[in-house]
């Protein structure tokens, strides 16, 4: 036990070093890939800003591409752990001030995703769950949410291995009848046989000239990724980081591809070429609902909403453990104000878990003082407004989810450039030259295929998210100048315990997956 086995301590210490790659496999689920197909894969298909019936293509590129990065961020890993991840891992492997700016932006950029906006999510999740099957009255929506913030608050205090428990029983109960569905649409054809025309760009186009194209869906492809990296965040409480932190995130990713690109392809078959190119599944309120009625029946319907839900809270787990140590990892170093280092009894961060229900909390608050629902939407040929989304909530989430992409699609880009640096040191190799290149052209092709659709249309979301993400960039700009005028010396000498590792074999020799020292029960 760590020294705050004595009490809550402003110098705390996180938990023993016992964690393995199992525990950041789970970790790495931060994806959430049942919620993601839920209510981010179908975005991916709309006609006027996505990928249209190229939506399956444009989620292959983009797992191309975040394998790519998870690669990138493995070089890192190899390297370098610590509780913070993004935070040591520039500290050490740019500079001291990249580090330290770029993790300040990261975290407060997932407040927004992971952080905050999940608890909207699943507001909107158990809220239509329970007006569909339980009663038309009940607690407000925003109550669910509330409850979700407080159970995951609750197993992140009472130890990571708890929470690290939980997440990867509800990702493992959550993906067997999802995989089942994708296979009961193939195996029927869909709606009009199977096709792999969707892989063709001729049938929407590639640079988005009348529409998203392919690029336009890569923003939300990648979005289906994000929360990956949360695998690095356990690397100070793991046994061996730098072999089962990189394994975490290389196979986490590849899995999740091939996934993402087999329910992509089952929804558009699902659906059809013509109602996907017309919308129905990019703005459908339930898809996944629908298309298990559809070729399976009402009941599975049912469990497939149970199963998106426990995913979700999945999500919000590894996220909260995520961000919880990384202000835990600012505050110890001085970086911010002293309490954000306070352990709990059972060695966890718990004031800095804290900071996923300012998150959780602020959007509810902003949802109250906006109407996003309103905002964005489009005019249809007889001059009515047509609006994106059901209710403010459920816009506002979608919203929050693409400023967490952007931001965090920023420091994807960082690690990416600052890379080059450790390929020079490590070996100097094309072909690590070749994916780290892929990696600096993924969050590129993403902001560009999100905001080049013509025309500019400021009532987009993607604009306003724009908007957010450079305000986060200011407010990140600000806290950055206070700590170089006052704390100078803790900005210098940021993530020193974090130092390099050596001795361990290149990475492109131990990636299986297979160690006799991952034994350790969960």
């Amino acid at each position: 036990m760590s020294q705050a086995s004595e009490g809550d301590a402003t110098t705390g210490a996180l938990g023993k070093k016992n964690l393995t790659t199992m525990h950041a496999v789970a970790q790495a689920l931060a994806i959430g890939p049942m919620f993601s197909v839920a209510l981010i894969l179908g975005g991916v298909s709309r006609p006027d800003i996505g990928a249209g019936w190229n939506a399956t293509l444009a989620v292959l590129l983009a797992g191309i591409g975040v394998l790519a990065i998870a690669y990138t961020i493995s070089l890192y890993a190899r390297k370098y752990a610590g509780a913070g991840a993004v935070y040591e891992y520039l500290t050490h492997g740019a500079h001291p001030w990249i580090g330290v700016f770029t993790a300040g932006f990261f975290f407060v950029g997932s407040l927004f995703l992971g952080g905050g906006g999940i608890y909207l999510g699943l507001s909107v999740l158990i809220d239509n769950f329970w007006v569909a099957h339980v009663s038309d009255s009940g607690p407000a929506w925003w109550i669910w949410g509330m409850i979700a913030l407080a159970i995951v608050l609750a197993l992140n205090y009472f130890g990571v291995r708890l929470a690290i428990r939980a997440m990867l029983t509800f990702a493992v109960v959550s993906f067997i009848p999802m995989l089942i569905l994708a296979v009961v649409i193939i195996a029927k054809g869909g709606k009009e046989g199977n096709t792999l025309s969707m892989f063709n760009p001729g049938e929407t186009s590639l640079f988005g000239i009348t529409g998203g194209g392919v690029l336009g869906g890569i923003l939300l492809g990648i979005l289906l990724f994000v929360g990956f990296e949360a695998a690095a965040s356990i690397g100070e409480e793991s046994a061996d980081p730098h072999r089962s932190i990189p394994r975490a995130l290389i196979g986490t990713v590849a899995v999740a591809a091939g996934f993402f690109v087999l329910m992509s392809y089952a929804f558009s078959i699902g659906y059809g070429q013509t109602a996907v190119s017309e919308g129905l599944w990019a703005f459908s309120p339930g898809p996944v609902g629908e298309m298990a009625t559809l070729y399976v029946g009402s009941w599975f319907a049912t469990l497939l909403e149970i199963v998106v839900i426990l995913d979700a809270m999945a999500l919000a787990l590894a996220i909260c453990v995520m961000i919880g140590r990384g202000f835990f990892a600012l505050g110890r170093d001085g970086l911010l104000p002293a309490f954000f280092a306070k352990t709990s009894r059972r060695d966890t961060p718990w004031v800095g878990n804290l900071m996923v229900a300012v998150g959780g909390i602020g959007l509810t608050l902003l949802v109250f003082a906006t109407d996003y629902a309103a905002q964005f939407g489009f005019m249809d040929e007889a001059g009515k407004f047509i609006p994106f989304f059901p209710n403010d909530q459920f816009a506002t989430f979608i919203l929050a989810a693409t400023i967490g992409s952007f931001a965090i699609e920023i420091v994807y880009l960082v690690l990416a450039i600052a890379a080059f640096r450790l390929v020079r040191a490590s070996g100097n190799k094309w072909w690590q030259y070749l994916i780290v290149a892929v990696a600096v052209a993924t969050p590129i092709l993403g902001f560009y295929g999100a905001l080049n659709p013509q025309p500019h249309d400021h009532s987009n979301f993607n604009w306003v998210a724009a908007a957010w993400t450079i305000g986060l960039l200011v407010l990140t700009l600000i806290w950055f100048l206070i700590v170089m005028v006052m704390r100078r010396d803790s900005l210098d000498n940021a993530a020193a315990h974090a130092a390099e590792h050596r001795g361990v074999a290149p990475l492109d020799e131990t990636l299986a997956f297979e160690s006799a020292g991952d034994t350790t029960p969960l």
